[in-house]
This record gives structure tokens, sequence and C-alpha cells, in this order.
């Protein structure tokens, strides 16, 4: 049973009272999130994946009074690792399934806001300066000890001490406190915050998507393009007086200014819309992770009946806006921007394979209820298997 959250604090995780009182409105420093923590990878492992070049990483470090970053990959780190350094690693959940576990915690707040792991390692003093980020982030201490400050949203002037690296002025904390290993600390955005490693420290940093109204459009329109989105022309009103006699021929009406939006909303408004924006909200950016050689139907078939288990790779979420209530409504979903669809008998499947991450499939259970079911489940397994965002574990 946890006790009591305190104003900024919580004892242990209660996901309920979370949001409640925490998520989006005020930052707090959550301590014991993770029990006996045990990290997923250490220093080394991480400096490996730097090295790699579809890897996004960066190396900071503060020396002499001077900023200076890296961006990977990153080959020599001995010149590099001087003075108050961080090595940071994106997406790491793409690569080691044991740190993608760690956002099951937060999982219930959508996967389509859950945006990536982020992985960082940093000398006694490292830190990248206080900022201000865009996003939601939980950020859980690994080995060694960091010290978090916290302050709430205010004006703050903007420091640019290296052409790479963002940093706002001093600001007035609300949360001053060190985490130790499996403490956390929830940051809203636009909350100013500065972490500094008082030991050689690991850190994971869960971040969340925020797209703005305008990104959302953007998006919209870039995978509406595939979609042939129903486009219709500006026309004026059946009505001759709907621009008033006195009207300056260089005003715009107020009226033609609410058709101009009505038409906009019209767009937004249709099926296409819908699956535009799936397509967008769903993009990972995931590395490529095809197999050798393309998998068929039939070696799915015949994969299937001999028992399998199928698993989403690393740092794989699939998303989905309804599910089939109709034994003619086809079920879709949405991987890396990419839709899936499969009959309504296979749906139960597909979202057990949605929402654990696996499916098991025993030699001796019929998986469909016909061949034509059974066809159509190992169709979608191969375009998902071919794809690089599921694989067979025998």
């Amino acid at each position: 049973m946890n006790k009591a959250p305190s104003a900024l604090h919580m004892q242990g995780f209660d996901i309920d009272y979370f949001v409640q009182h925490f998520w989006q409105k005020k930052p707090c420093v959550i301590k014991g999130f993770f029990d006996d923590f045990t990290d997923p990878l250490d220093e080394h492992e991480l400096a490996g994946l730097a090295q790699e070049d579809s890897v996004d990483s960066r190396l900071i470090s503060f020396n002499d009074n001077a900023w200076q970053v890296t961006q990977g990959p990153i080959d020599d780190f001995a010149p590099l690792c001087v003075g108050a350094w961080s090595l940071l690693v994106q997406g790491v959940d793409r690569y080691m399934p044991e740190v993608g576990a760690l956002s099951d915690k937060v999982k219930r707040l959508g996967h389509w806001r859950m945006d990536d792991v982020m992985v960082s390692f940093s000398s006694p003093g490292a830190g990248v300066g206080p900022h201000i980020d865009q996003y939601d982030v939980f950020i859980v201490q690994g080995k060694g000890s960091r010290r978090w400050q916290v302050g709430l949203p205010n004006a703050h002037e903007n420091l640019t001490p290296h052409p790479l690296l963002k940093q706002i002025s001093e600001f007035t904390p609300t949360i001053d406190e060190v985490l130790e290993p499996g403490d956390a600390v929830y940051i809203p955005p636009k909350h100013p915050h500065n972490g500094v490693a008082l030991t050689e420290c690991l850190n994971y940093s869960i971040g969340f998507r925020a797209p703005t109204n305008l990104e959302l459009l953007h998006g919209l329109l870039d995978e509406g393009e595939d979609l042939q989105l129903v486009q219709r022309r500006y026309e004026d009103p059946d009505n001759s007086q709907y621009r008033d006699a006195h009207m300056p021929p260089a005003q715009v009406s107020q009226h033609e200014l609410a058709r101009l939006k009505a038409l906009i909303a019209e767009l937004l408004n249709t099926p296409e819309a819908d699956q535009a924006l799936m397509r967008f909200i769903s993009a990972q950016s995931l590395p490529d992770m095809k197999p050798d050689e393309e998998y068929t139907i039939e070696e799915v078939l015949d994969a299937c009946r001999q028992g399998l288990v199928i698993k989403l790779l690393p740092g794989v979420k699939a998303v989905y806006s309804h599910v089939s209530e109709s034994p003619n409504e086809p079920f879709v979903f949405y991987v890396d921007a990419q839709p899936f669809s499969t009959t309504a008998e296979n749906q139960a499947l597909m979202l057990a394979l949605i929402h654990t991450g696996e499916l098991s499939i025993s030699a001796d259970v019929n998986y469909g209820r016909d061949n034509k079911t059974q066809t159509a489940f190992a169709a979608l397994v191969s375009q998902l298997v071919n794809a690089g965002f599921v694989y067979f574990d025998a």
C-alpha cells in the first residue's frame, strides 16, 4: 500500500493518483518508482550503441568553462570524455527490450503518446545545463545518484552556449532533491529543470509526444497524399448579398473566413483524415529490422501448425482507433505509419499481440475457424515479419 503523497512527492507509484494530481499539471518526485531497481545495461553497452551509424547519440561535456557537443557515431571516446561529461543515446528501447520494459510502468498513458527511452551516462558533476522541454518526461535514476532541480513555468532568458545546446537562465526550483536508484522525477512540458550527477550514474528518460496543431496539420497533409484525401474547392454561397454592398473589394468578410475554415473542418471530418492522422501519430522512425529473406504465407502457416511464439520487436508500439464490431468489418491497426488490416475473426489474436507484445500459437490449437481465416492471419503475420515489426520465437 503506497503512502499518501505529499504536494510534490509520491512514495511508490499509484498511476491513478498520479494522473489525477500530477499528469500535465505539476512536477513530482517519485521515490521507489521501481523497487529493487537493476540497470538493464551498463555504460559500456551504451557506448557500443553510440558507435553505430543508425543510432542517434551525442556526448556533451563542460570543461575549462566551455561547453562541447559531439554528435554520434562516436569512434574514439578518450578525447571527448574530459571534464564533466554525459553520453546520451536516443531510442535505446528499440534495441534492448529490457530498456523498453521500463516504459510499461506508464503505458496506460497511451502508446501513441510515448516516444522513446533515452539513456544517459554521466560523470560526476555532469549535466546538460538548465533547460525546458516541450513534452512530458519521466526520468528514472539508475546506478549512482543525481540532484534534480525543477521549477515552474515562467519567463526565462534563452541561452545558446553551443550551437547544438539550448539552455535557459537560472530559475527558482520548487523541487530540489537527490534521486537514488529506482527513484524517478516527472517533469511536465515547459517546466525548467536541471540535473547534475553527484556520482557516475545512469538515467532513463521516458519521453512523450506532444504535437502542435500545426504539426498535426502538416502530418495530416503529408500522409494524406497517399490516401487521396477528398479535395473540394472554395465556392461562394448562392446568395448575391453575401458581401455587403459597401464592403471594399480588398476586405475579406467574416462570412468568407468562416466558409474557408468550414472547408478545412469538412476535410478533417472524413474517414481519410482519420487514417492520415493515425499514420502520423503512429510514426516511430524505427530502425530497419527486416529479415534477410522474406517469409511466404505458406511458411508462416507451417510455422503456426508446428507451434510458435510471435513477438513484437523491441520498441515497436502498434496502435488502433477502434475494434471491429461486425464480421464484415476489418480490424485495422498501425505500426510506424503503416496500416495493417485483418478479418474480424483474427481481431482477438492481433489484439493479444498488440497489448502484450507476444502471441503464442499452440500446435494443437486451431487458431482460426477455417482455412480462409488461417490464411488471412498468416498473410498478416508475414507482412509484419517482412516489415521488421515482429519475429518468431520458437
